[in-house]
């Protein structure tokens, strides 16, 4: 039986990856990096090449706390006139 390398199921992701995920700027990515310590921190791949390892997006995505989102300008159903809004 061939033993699995440890590495063998981690996927690396790109910062433009790392921003479509979280639906933010390279600038915002660079801000959380610098002040929240529990932000997933890049892989150094060579010179001038960084990864984020998958799982630890996913997991850092989600620890985050839910937020009610009380929009009363946004109706999903459609039923609602602009002036009841």
């Amino acid at each position: 039986m061939q033993k699995k390398h440890p590495a063998a199921d981690v996927r690396l992701i790109t910062k433009h990856e790392l921003c479509r995920r979280l639906a933010a700027s390279e600038a915002s990515i660079d801000r959380w990096l610098r002040a929240d310590p529990g932000f997933p921190q890049p892989r150094r791949l060579g010179p001038g090449s960084i990864r984020w390892v998958e799982d630890e997006v996913v997991r850092f995505i989600r620890q985050l706390a839910h937020v009610a989102y009380d929009d009363h300008s946004f109706d999903p159903t459609g039923e609602l006139a602009p002036e009841d809004l």
